[in-house]
């Protein structure tokens, strides 16, 4: 395999362990899907530090992934999620424009820690649905024995 795929399966939360194996699988087959999601996940994991252009510039990352999220909703609760998302980063921002050069690295580090949990968990569901959006396997469909 050409490519570093265990990050992105770091990304699939909680699924990992159950639609890991499969996904891996089904990337190996799709190395132009892996690579895509590989650049997302490096785009992200780049951006990290508690001062306010990195978050700034994950920030805008993750607003882009939630609006493909949105875009391409097969059901209204994924749009509602979406929506959710989308209002959480909106307050985020706020926040981190509230953050001054001599901010407390506690602010800071408090801060980065709300940004990276709202990451992880739209990143979750960014991979999953550009697997789906491309053919490949769903965690529902993805059936593993342990």
């Amino acid at each position: 395999m050409a490519f570093p795929i265990i990050p992105v399966l770091k990304f699939l939360g909680q699924n990992g362990l159950r639609y890991g194996p499969v996904v891996l699988a089904w990337l190996s087959t799709n190395p132009d899907i892996a690579e895509r999601l590989q650049r997302e996940v490096q785009r992200l994991r780049g951006a990290s530090g508690e001062d306010p252009a990195a978050m700034r510039a994950t920030l805008r990352a993750m607003r882009e992934q939630v609006e493909y999220l949105r875009d391409s909703a097969d059901d209204e609760p994924e749009r509602l999620r979406a929506r959710a998302w989308a209002l959480s980063l909106t307050k985020l921002e706020h926040a981190v424009a509230l953050l001054g050069a001599g901010s407390a690295k506690a602010d800071r580090k408090r801060l980065r820690t709300r940004v990276d949990a709202l990451r992880a968990e739209i990143l979750d569901a960014f991979l999953t649905e550009q697997i789906e959006d491309a053919g490949g396997p769903t965690p529902g469909s993805a059936s593993v024995e342990p």
